[in-house]
């Protein structure tokens, strides 16, 4: 007994010290922030104030969790899990007040049901390891707006995955392995604003892949595969006519640049056409209506369409690297977004708008920050 005893006093030395959670008021959103981040927990601890507004358990070793473990929580409004090392979420309990949840940088295979969170407008579950999503996966939570999906391993979605959402204004799938799109994806997205699709393996997009009428502010399209043939003459189209919302992601480790560039968005084959822009690359089909009269080169070398935006930078995120977010407004040559920083631990920067009137359309900046930040 004596052996066990001090074997028991050894182990519980070399642990590291448990240091109590932190708190105090947010002032941006009025309401007790704690943070527990980086402590080593394995249990999420049961004597959080009753009145916790917002949770922050990000670096610590929560491998398994449910949301049973929040239910004393009854104001409990955002909750930041990322870096756990987290390979199963159950849900179920009835988490009224939930409004953000991020599960980002962690292991999970696959999404979580998403029951008990009828409040939930932001979801981050990026740089985990989704290789897809069940049709209407997110039916459970028809009041999202920002749904953060990049860094996974998804290859293909079906054509319900995103089915119900209908308040959703930003979608991130970048930096998959999508190899292809289905045509209805997007239906069901009647207030989508901004849609990440760089970084992926798309050859082509199917026709009508962007709903007709929709109007988008932002659409990233760069650092895919492009096969230049007569089945891109779609996506050719829809990028000569929304010149002004097709944007390019600069990534870089201080900071995230943003540019309108449809001119980035590069044919990657055939070899004789690879780097040559999409937006004027001359197609020889019979769909064309512009093809060189006297037969000669297929690719456009005149004047660029669109004028380059001047550059815009935003901080980049101490364990969530280079995000953005959507901007409240439409994109006009009279708008000119700002960025506000009033933000504090999983409160994301807004932008927002001030219009004047003598503004040239070449002088339009854009600063993209992101739901996925949830800040120290």
């Amino acid at each position: 007994m004596e052996v066990l005893a001090l074997t028991l006093v050894t182990l519980m030395a070399l642990l590291p010290p448990t240091q109590p959670c932190s708190s105090e008021m947010n002032k941006v959103k009025d309401l007790l922030e704690v943070n527990c981040t980086g402590q080593a927990l394995s249990t999420v601890p049961p004597d959080l104030p009753a009145d916790t507004g917002i949770l922050l358990l990000s670096d610590n070793r929560l491998e398994s969790l449910s949301t049973t473990a929040f239910l004393s929580l009854t104001q409990l409004q955002d909750i930041d899990l990322a870096n756990n090392g987290l390979v199963a979420l159950h849900t179920g309990a009835l988490l009224l007040s939930l409004k953000e949840l991020t599960l980002s940088h962690n292991a999970l295979s696959a999404l979580p049901i998403l029951e008990g969170l009828p409040a939930l407008t932001h979801l981050a579950v990026a740089h985990n390891s989704l290789e897809t999503l069940a049709p209407g996966a997110f039916r459970t939570v028809p009041q999202l707006q920002n749904l953060d999906l990049r860094g996974n391993k998804m290859q293909q979605l079906p054509q319900e995955a995103f089915a119900g959402l209908k308040a959703l204004k930003e979608l991130d799938l970048s930096d998959n392995l999508l190899k292809e799109l289905p045509k209805e994806l997007l239906q069901d997205l009647q207030k989508l604003e901004t849609l990440w699709l760089s970084g992926n393996q798309l050859q082509t997009l199917p026709t009508d892949f962007f709903p007709k009428g929709h109007l988008f502010m932002y659409v990233f399209l760069t650092e895919n595969p492009w096969h230049c043939d007569c089945d891109l003459h779609y996506l050719q189209t829809w990028i000569q006519k929304n010149a002004d919302i097709v944007y390019q992601p600069e990534r870089g480790l201080e900071e995230t640049k943003v540019e309108v560039a449809p001119e980035k968005v590069l044919c990657h084959s055939p070899a004789e056409h690879r780097q040559k822009p999409i937006i004027r690359f001359k197609l020889n089909c019979s769909i064309m209506e512009d093809v060189d009269e006297e037969g000669g080169d297929e690719y456009n070398y005149g004047e660029e369409t669109t004028e380059k935006a001047t550059m815009s930078t935003f901080p980049p995120h101490p364990y969530i690297p280079k995000e953005h977010t959507t901007m409240p407004c439409a994109i006009t040559s009279s708008c000119l977004p700002t960025l506000t920083t009033t933000r504090s631990p999983l409160t994301r920067p807004s932008l927002s708008t001030s219009c004047t009137p003598t503004l040239s359309p070449n002088t339009l900046l854009v600063m993209l920050t992101s739901i996925r930040t949830p800040s120290t």
